[in-house]
Protein backbone atom coordinates (compact mmCIF):
# COMPACT_ATOMS: atom_id res chain seq x y z
CA UNK A 1 0.00 0.00 0.00
CA UNK A 2 1.34 3.43 -0.97
CA UNK A 3 1.13 6.26 1.57
CA UNK A 4 1.49 9.87 0.45
CA UNK A 5 2.54 12.46 2.98
CA UNK A 6 0.97 15.88 2.44
CA UNK A 7 2.66 18.85 4.05
CA UNK A 8 0.78 21.37 6.19
CA UNK A 9 1.54 24.08 3.63
CA UNK A 10 0.01 21.97 0.85
CA UNK A 11 -3.13 21.38 2.91
CA UNK A 12 -3.49 25.10 3.49
CA UNK A 13 -3.05 25.79 -0.21
CA UNK A 14 -5.75 23.26 -1.09
CA UNK A 15 -8.15 24.79 1.46
CA UNK A 16 -7.50 28.26 0.07
CA UNK A 17 -8.10 27.05 -3.48
CA UNK A 18 -11.40 25.41 -2.51
CA UNK A 19 -12.48 28.58 -0.70
CA UNK A 20 -11.70 30.72 -3.74
CA UNK A 21 -13.68 28.37 -5.99
CA UNK A 22 -16.67 28.62 -3.63
CA UNK A 23 -16.49 32.42 -3.52
CA UNK A 24 -16.42 32.63 -7.31
CA UNK A 25 -19.36 30.23 -7.57
CA UNK A 26 -21.39 32.22 -5.06
CA UNK A 27 -20.62 35.45 -6.86
CA UNK A 28 -21.82 33.99 -10.15
CA UNK A 29 -25.22 33.09 -8.71
CA UNK A 30 -25.52 36.42 -6.92
CA UNK A 31 -24.99 35.19 -3.36
CA UNK A 32 -22.76 36.34 -0.54
CA UNK A 33 -22.01 35.24 2.99
CA UNK A 34 -23.00 37.84 5.57
CA UNK A 35 -22.79 37.15 9.30
CA UNK A 36 -22.62 33.46 8.53
CA UNK A 37 -25.77 33.47 6.38
CA UNK A 38 -26.33 33.31 2.64
CA UNK A 39 -27.95 36.44 1.22
CA UNK A 40 -29.00 37.50 -2.26
CA UNK A 41 -26.76 40.24 -3.60
CA UNK A 42 -28.38 43.06 -5.54
CA UNK A 43 -31.96 41.94 -5.00
CA UNK A 44 -34.21 44.69 -3.73
CA UNK A 45 -36.48 43.79 -0.84
CA UNK A 46 -40.00 44.91 0.08
CA UNK A 47 -40.86 45.98 3.62
CA UNK A 48 -41.92 43.05 5.80
CA UNK A 49 -41.04 44.16 9.30
CA UNK A 50 -40.19 47.47 10.95
CA UNK A 51 -37.36 47.67 13.46
CA UNK A 52 -37.58 49.96 16.45
CA UNK A 53 -41.37 49.72 16.44
CA UNK A 54 -41.70 48.86 20.11
CA UNK A 55 -44.71 46.79 21.11
CA UNK A 56 -46.59 47.47 17.90
CA UNK A 57 -47.65 45.43 14.88
CA UNK A 58 -49.58 46.33 11.75
CA UNK A 59 -52.52 44.09 10.90
CA UNK A 60 -53.33 44.37 7.20
CA UNK A 61 -56.14 43.14 4.96
CA UNK A 62 -56.09 42.43 1.23
CA UNK A 63 -59.38 42.75 -0.66
CA UNK A 64 -59.78 41.65 -4.26
CA UNK A 65 -63.34 40.33 -4.45
CA UNK A 66 -66.58 39.99 -2.52
CA UNK A 67 -68.90 42.11 -0.43
CA UNK A 68 -69.80 39.83 2.49
CA UNK A 69 -66.55 39.64 4.46
CA UNK A 70 -65.46 43.32 4.35
CA UNK A 71 -68.39 44.62 6.47
CA UNK A 72 -67.85 41.80 8.98
CA UNK A 73 -64.17 42.66 9.38
CA UNK A 74 -64.96 46.37 9.66
CA UNK A 75 -67.53 45.67 12.36
CA UNK A 76 -65.00 43.75 14.47
CA UNK A 77 -62.33 46.42 14.08
CA UNK A 78 -64.82 49.13 15.03
CA UNK A 79 -65.91 47.18 18.10
CA UNK A 80 -62.31 46.96 19.30
CA UNK A 81 -61.40 50.51 18.31
CA UNK A 82 -58.57 49.38 16.04
CA UNK A 83 -57.43 50.92 12.76
CA UNK A 84 -55.60 48.85 10.16
CA UNK A 85 -54.33 49.05 6.59
CA UNK A 86 -56.49 47.79 3.71
CA UNK A 87 -54.81 46.89 0.42
CA UNK A 88 -57.53 47.26 -2.22
CA UNK A 89 -57.47 46.03 -5.79
CA UNK A 90 -58.47 48.68 -8.31
CA UNK A 91 -61.46 46.83 -9.83
CA UNK A 92 -62.84 45.98 -6.39
CA UNK A 93 -62.59 49.61 -5.27
CA UNK A 94 -64.38 50.76 -8.42
CA UNK A 95 -67.23 48.28 -8.02
CA UNK A 96 -67.66 48.75 -4.25
CA UNK A 97 -67.34 52.51 -3.60
CA UNK A 98 -69.74 52.34 -0.65
CA UNK A 99 -67.56 49.78 1.13
CA UNK A 100 -64.45 51.81 0.35
CA UNK A 101 -66.19 54.82 1.91
CA UNK A 102 -66.91 52.74 5.02
CA UNK A 103 -63.23 51.81 5.30
CA UNK A 104 -62.21 55.47 5.03
CA UNK A 105 -64.96 56.59 7.42
CA UNK A 106 -63.71 54.23 10.10
CA UNK A 107 -60.23 55.74 9.91
CA UNK A 108 -58.38 52.88 8.25
CA UNK A 109 -55.40 53.36 5.97
CA UNK A 110 -56.01 52.88 2.24
CA UNK A 111 -53.33 51.13 0.17
CA UNK A 112 -53.07 49.51 -3.25
CA UNK A 113 -53.19 45.84 -4.19
CA UNK A 114 -52.67 46.58 -7.87
CA UNK A 115 -55.18 46.42 -10.70
CA UNK A 116 -54.95 43.09 -12.50
CA UNK A 117 -54.42 40.21 -10.06
CA UNK A 118 -51.37 38.83 -11.85
CA UNK A 119 -47.77 38.16 -10.87
CA UNK A 120 -46.12 41.51 -11.54
CA UNK A 121 -42.67 39.94 -11.95
CA UNK A 122 -43.88 38.49 -15.26
CA UNK A 123 -44.73 41.93 -16.67
CA UNK A 124 -42.71 44.50 -18.56
CA UNK A 125 -41.89 47.83 -16.93
CA UNK A 126 -44.63 49.49 -18.98
CA UNK A 127 -47.21 46.90 -17.93
CA UNK A 128 -46.20 47.22 -14.27
CA UNK A 129 -46.59 51.00 -14.48
CA UNK A 130 -49.99 50.65 -16.11
CA UNK A 131 -51.14 48.18 -13.46
CA UNK A 132 -50.07 50.46 -10.60
CA UNK A 133 -51.42 53.64 -12.21
CA UNK A 134 -54.80 52.09 -13.04
CA UNK A 135 -55.20 50.91 -9.47
CA UNK A 136 -54.09 54.29 -8.16
CA UNK A 137 -56.74 56.15 -10.12
CA UNK A 138 -59.48 53.65 -9.28
CA UNK A 139 -58.71 53.76 -5.55
CA UNK A 140 -58.39 57.54 -5.58
CA UNK A 141 -61.76 57.86 -7.33
CA UNK A 142 -63.48 55.55 -4.84
CA UNK A 143 -61.83 56.78 -1.65
CA UNK A 144 -60.58 60.30 -2.24
CA UNK A 145 -57.20 59.04 -1.04
CA UNK A 146 -53.99 58.78 -3.06
CA UNK A 147 -52.32 55.59 -1.82
CA UNK A 148 -48.55 55.33 -1.52
CA UNK A 149 -48.24 51.75 -0.27
CA UNK A 150 -48.37 48.81 -2.68
CA UNK A 151 -48.72 45.10 -1.99
CA UNK A 152 -48.26 43.27 -5.30
CA UNK A 153 -50.81 40.53 -6.01
CA UNK A 154 -49.73 37.17 -4.57
CA UNK A 155 -46.81 38.94 -2.90
CA UNK A 156 -44.91 38.48 -6.16
CA UNK A 157 -42.10 40.90 -7.02
CA UNK A 158 -38.65 41.35 -8.47
CA UNK A 159 -36.25 44.28 -8.73
CA UNK A 160 -38.17 45.76 -11.64
CA UNK A 161 -41.44 45.74 -9.69
CA UNK A 162 -39.88 47.49 -6.70
CA UNK A 163 -37.95 50.01 -8.80
CA UNK A 164 -41.03 50.83 -10.88
CA UNK A 165 -43.25 51.20 -7.82
CA UNK A 166 -40.71 53.42 -6.09
CA UNK A 167 -40.46 55.53 -9.22
CA UNK A 168 -44.20 56.14 -8.93
CA UNK A 169 -43.90 57.17 -5.29
CA UNK A 170 -44.85 53.84 -3.71
CA UNK A 171 -43.32 51.76 -0.94
CA UNK A 172 -43.67 48.02 -1.59
CA UNK A 173 -45.14 46.21 1.42
CA UNK A 174 -45.15 42.47 2.01
CA UNK A 175 -45.58 40.77 5.39
CA UNK A 176 -43.49 39.33 8.17
CA UNK A 177 -46.30 37.06 9.35
CA UNK A 178 -48.87 35.29 7.18
CA UNK A 179 -52.00 34.41 9.17
CA UNK A 180 -52.91 31.71 6.61
CA UNK A 181 -56.53 32.86 6.79
CA UNK A 182 -56.67 32.50 3.00
CA UNK A 183 -56.36 28.74 3.49
CA UNK A 184 -59.46 28.60 5.74
CA UNK A 185 -57.57 26.24 8.08
CA UNK A 186 -59.87 26.80 11.06
CA UNK A 187 -60.35 29.70 13.45
CA UNK A 188 -58.22 28.16 16.21
CA UNK A 189 -55.33 27.61 13.82
CA UNK A 190 -55.40 31.22 12.56
CA UNK A 191 -55.54 32.67 16.07
CA UNK A 192 -52.75 30.46 17.40
CA UNK A 193 -50.51 31.10 14.41
CA UNK A 194 -50.73 34.88 14.79
CA UNK A 195 -50.43 34.99 18.57
CA UNK A 196 -47.57 32.48 18.69
CA UNK A 197 -45.52 34.17 15.97
CA UNK A 198 -46.23 37.91 16.14
CA UNK A 199 -43.19 39.94 17.14
CA UNK A 200 -42.35 43.62 17.41
CA UNK A 201 -42.72 45.51 14.15
CA UNK A 202 -44.38 42.70 12.23
CA UNK A 203 -46.70 43.36 9.31
CA UNK A 204 -49.43 40.72 9.56
CA UNK A 205 -51.15 39.48 6.41
CA UNK A 206 -54.90 38.87 6.59
CA UNK A 207 -57.71 39.06 4.04
CA UNK A 208 -61.19 40.54 3.85
CA UNK A 209 -62.17 38.91 0.57
CA UNK A 210 -65.17 36.58 0.58
CA UNK A 211 -63.03 33.52 -0.20
CA UNK A 212 -61.51 33.85 3.29
CA UNK A 213 -64.45 32.64 5.35
CA UNK A 214 -62.94 32.54 8.85
CA UNK A 215 -61.15 35.88 9.16
CA UNK A 216 -63.90 37.74 11.00
CA UNK A 217 -64.31 34.85 13.46
CA UNK A 218 -60.59 34.71 14.24
CA UNK A 219 -60.11 38.46 14.48
CA UNK A 220 -61.60 39.10 17.96
CA UNK A 221 -59.36 36.52 19.64
CA UNK A 222 -56.34 37.85 17.76
CA UNK A 223 -57.00 41.43 18.84
CA UNK A 224 -57.69 40.39 22.43
CA UNK A 225 -54.61 38.18 22.53
CA UNK A 226 -52.32 40.89 21.19
CA UNK A 227 -53.74 43.41 23.65
CA UNK A 228 -53.19 40.96 26.52
CA UNK A 229 -49.51 40.82 25.53
CA UNK A 230 -49.29 44.60 25.54
CA UNK A 231 -49.05 44.76 21.75
CA UNK A 232 -50.76 47.66 20.00
CA UNK A 233 -52.24 47.23 16.52
CA UNK A 234 -51.50 50.16 14.18
CA UNK A 235 -51.51 50.94 10.47
CA UNK A 236 -48.48 50.29 8.27
CA UNK A 237 -48.01 54.04 7.93
CA UNK A 238 -47.90 54.46 11.70
CA UNK A 239 -45.49 51.55 12.00
CA UNK A 240 -43.14 53.12 9.45
CA UNK A 241 -42.98 56.52 11.13
CA UNK A 242 -39.54 57.07 12.58
CA UNK A 243 -38.50 53.42 12.43
CA UNK A 244 -36.17 51.24 10.37
CA UNK A 245 -37.39 48.57 7.96
CA UNK A 246 -36.54 44.97 7.12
Amino acid sequence: MLFVTVSHRTKQAVKLFVLLVCVVALARVGLAITNGELAVVGRLQPIRNVTGAGDRVAVTFDISWGEVMPPKVLAVLKEYGVTCTFFLSGPWASSHPELVSDIVRDGHEIASHGYRHVNMSTLTKEAIEENIKQAHEAIKEASGVEPDLLRPPNGDYNNLVIETAQGLGYKVIEWGLDSHDWMNPGVTYIVKRVLDRAKSGDIVLMHASDTCRQTDQALPAILEGLAAKGVKVVTVGELLEGAGTD
